[in-house]
């Protein structure tokens, strides 16, 4: 059976907008976070149709700038999102239900993440069928994992346990490196651990734990991104993830914030569940 992904090249938006319902922007004034920082906030907020109350993750292809590609973490589908007009343009099943909670791409290949580590990994094309869904499983650690990214310089993946044994009791958080070979398969290239207490050594609030929820990795600067919606924290490392910065943020801003991504434009985009709010929302994120 084959599913079909629908043309995606769109017009650059040149307003600035606040959707108040699903499917239509309006104006709005730009308002600062509440965070500790006092330098994350939203640009553009997009409320999201009931589809995606359970909206997981999303990403950019390498020249998207107005689509986005996004999850909906009880179902192995894959839905593109048209932010310049605010619906949903297309979709396409991958799999079967399950627990997805991360999206990433190299721009040929979509890696999708579940919660028990298993990445799944099919081509972005115009004709994709099931059966070639390649299915990297069983070589990181039992655990929950919420949190994925694409290393363009490096043509590999990242990926950060949100819940491992070897972490528990331990200031650490272990990540997972993973080659990207040809037709969108993975090996694992290594483990790797965070020491916290860098985090700690520039923000005291910081406490002893972090349990990621999204992850990107900002191709201009080199710089790796991480959410941690638990936490209520947003955090840039350098490179080799040593930690630069940590943005704290309240849940009357972000409910349940779990995506995280850049488009082409470099513009970062936040996308949040339902949760006990009235809707989902995706967020262009200012930070200065």
């Amino acid at each position: 059976m084959k599913y079909r992904i629908l043309p995606f090249l769109l017009l650059l938006s040149t307003f600035i907008s606040c959707q108040n319902q699903t499917g239509q922007n309006t104006d709005t004034k730009e308002k600062r976070s509440e965070s500790s920082s006092a330098e994350l906030y939203a640009k553009k907020t997009y409320t999201l149709p009931t589809e995606l109350n359970e909206i997981s993750g999303l990403t950019f292809l390498p020249n998207s700038q107005d689509i986005a590609y996004v999850l909906q973490d009880e179902e192995g589908i894959v839905f593109t999102y048209d932010l310049e007009n605010g619906n949903i343009s297309s979709q396409f099943e991958f799999g079967p239900a399950g627990d997805y909670e991360e999206i990433t791409t190299d721009g040929n290949y979509f890696y999708v993440l579940e919660s028990n580590g298993d990445i799944h990994s099919f081509p972005v094309s115009m004709d994709v069928d099931q059966g070639k869904v390649s299915t990297f499983r069983g070589q990181l650690e039992k655990g929950e994992y919420e949190s994925m990214a694409y290393d363009q310089k490096n043509n590999r993946l990242v990926v950060f346990c949100k819940s491992c044994k070897a972490d528990k009791g331990n200031t650490k958080l272990t990540g997972y490196v993973l080659n990207v070979l040809d037709q969108g398969d993975l090996s694992l290239n290594k483990q790797f651990s965070i020491d916290l207490n860098s985090i700690a050594n520039i923000d005291p609030k910081f406490k002893d734990s972090l349990k990621p929820s999204g992850l990107s990795k900002r191709n201009s600067s080199d710089e790796w991104f991480l959410l941690s919606s638990v936490d209520r924290l947003l955090l840039i490392f350098d490179e080799s993830f040593q930690a630069k910065e940590v943005h704290h943020f309240k849940k009357k801003q972000f409910e349940q914030p779990e995506g995280i991504s850049f488009n082409n434009q470099d513009q970062m985009f936040i996308s949040s569940e339902k949760g006990k709010a009235d809707n989902a929302f995706i967020y262009q994120i200012n930070m200065k």
